[in-house]
């Protein structure tokens, strides 16, 4: 049995920061920003980056560049957080590589998507797929990442669970970066005692803590961890309805932020607003510039946004 240990039996949810990738203006990795964003994840108590993952712009970056920046993770989460690495590629092979690279460094665990331009079509291929990668760092539990929106995989997440965990040796969980609530419930229900399920879409949080989720990962929690905090909390003493408020201003700032560019630029954005300044995002994505950094501060401020974080 393989498990990450973050779901516990209690009401806690752990929220694990899918962490941006700092760039400079001319789209270089800017590695000296990661220190910060670690600092930052410890401040309000993530306890780990899921790194070179969607919010991390993994697909945008060369091999090479996703190494260096798992080398730099670790560097600075030793002994403070924990870092799991998003080792999924168009290429099998390839995220063999970084799965072979993050096992080296001695990384937590890793995850992947789908291989997402030649795709599989039957549960079947898609395992086997996820076996070549988890089977080149043997040591370390993998984590299937379903993210359909992205892949174009759309094959239920719940029935990739089923055979994995037949498949894969170190097969984790999932991390289920859908809205398709009832293929949610279905793998907590599957998940038991022997893999977890990680809730990627912030908006579902307060849902799937309803449901007995235990732990999510997402990329809003790099400048809004203190508000998703809080409302777990409200959430675990019994007052739902401050939860509710709470995951109400979230999903707002959310829908808002998605008008900036799209969810992972306006993202970004609120970043720099209100957290570690990473830089702009790659192409073929386009950043908000000054003018409208203002409005999209101007608008989530309108909501009481950030009272949580100051």
């Amino acid at each position: 049995m393989t498990r990450l240990g973050y779901c516990t039996d209690g009401p806690d949810m752990a929220l694990l920061t899918a962490v941006f990738t700092p760039f400079d203006e001319a789209g270089g990795l800017a590695l000296d920003i990661v220190a910060k964003q670690a600092d930052a994840l410890v401040a309000w108590g993530s306890p780990a980056a899921f790194v070179g993952g969607t919010a991390g712009e993994g697909a945008s970056m060369s091999t090479a560049e996703r190494m260096a920046l798992v080398e730099r993770w670790c560097e600075v989460a030793a002994g403070r957080l924990d870092v799991l690495v998003h080792v999924g590629h168009a290429s099998v092979i390839e995220a063999g590589r970084l799965a072979a690279h993050a096992e080296s460094l001695g990384v937590k665990a890793i995850s992947a998507v789908a291989p997402y331009f030649h795709r599989p079509n039957t549960v079947a291929a898609l395992v086997d797929a996820c076996a070549a990668i988890a089977d080149a760092a043997p040591t370390l539990p993998f984590t299937y990442y379903h993210i359909p929106s992205a892949t174009g995989v759309n094959l239920r997440a719940s029935d990739v669970l089923l055979a994995a965990r037949e498949r894969i040796p170190t097969f984790a969980g999932v991390k289920f970066a859908h809205n398709d609530m009832v293929d949610l419930q279905r793998c907590l229900h599957l998940a038991g005692e022997e893999q977890e399920i990680y809730v990627g879409v912030a908006n579902l949080a307060l849902a799937a803590w309803q449901w007995g989720a235990r732990a999510a990962i997402g990329s809003v929690y790099n400048f809004a961890g203190p508000l998703f905090r809080q409302m777990l909390d409200h959430a675990a003493g019994g007052d739902l309805a401050a939860a509710q408020r709470l995951q109400l201003q979230a999903q707002q700032v959310i829908e808002i932020a998605g008008r900036y560019g799209g969810e992972l630029a306006g993202f970004k954005a609120l970043g720099s607003l209100f957290a570690v300044d990473c830089g702009p995002c790659r192409q073929p994505l386009v950043s908000p510039g000054s003018h409208e950094l203002a409005g999209l501060r101007a608008e989530v401020t309108r909501l009481g946004f950030g009272d949580e974080i100051h």
